[in-house]
């Protein structure tokens, strides 16, 4: 029996995919001095903040224990202050994120040029699928 999982399997195939992705990124948000997901975290703070630990991670659907542990390295490279009350933890931007931001989304301008390129009129289609099929697994984890 021959396995076609290499172009059937949506696991292997987003994986490989993501893989790629992640390598490519690296690359470009390496002026941040720190791995993308950072500097995500970092504009969608931007976008509005003060957000919750669990209202950011919905968002970026990022684990809340995981984005609480970034949340800790931003803090403590200055870029954001993390306040805590009761069981609900808060961000806020720092005056210092400034410098970060501004080269972040430098970062993701560039990124975002380079996926046009290489990949076209597709980028749009496979992005919201991608973003639709995201939504249907995540809700199928809930139910």
């Amino acid at each position: 029996m021959a396995h076609h999982f290499e172009q059937t399997c949506a696991y292997f195939t987003a994986a490989r995919y993501m893989r790629t992705v992640e390598q490519v990124a690296d690359r470009i948000f390496a002026p941040t001095g720190l791995k993308p997901a950072y500097a995500y975290i970092m504009m969608a703070l931007e976008d509005e903040q003060p957000q919750t630990v669990v209202q950011l991670a919905q968002r970026l659907g990022y684990e809340r224990s995981s984005l609480y542990r970034m949340a800790q390295t931003l803090e403590r490279q200055g870029l954001l202050q993390m306040t805590s009350t009761g069981r609900a933890s808060s961000l806020a931007l720092l005056p210092a994120s400034a410098a970060f931001l501004k080269i972040a989304n430098q970062c993701l301008a560039e990124f975002g040029q380079y996926t046009d390129t290489k990949l076209g009129a597709d980028k749009v289609a496979m992005t919201c699928l991608l973003t639709s099929n995201n939504q249907k697994l995540r809700s199928e984890k809930h139910d």
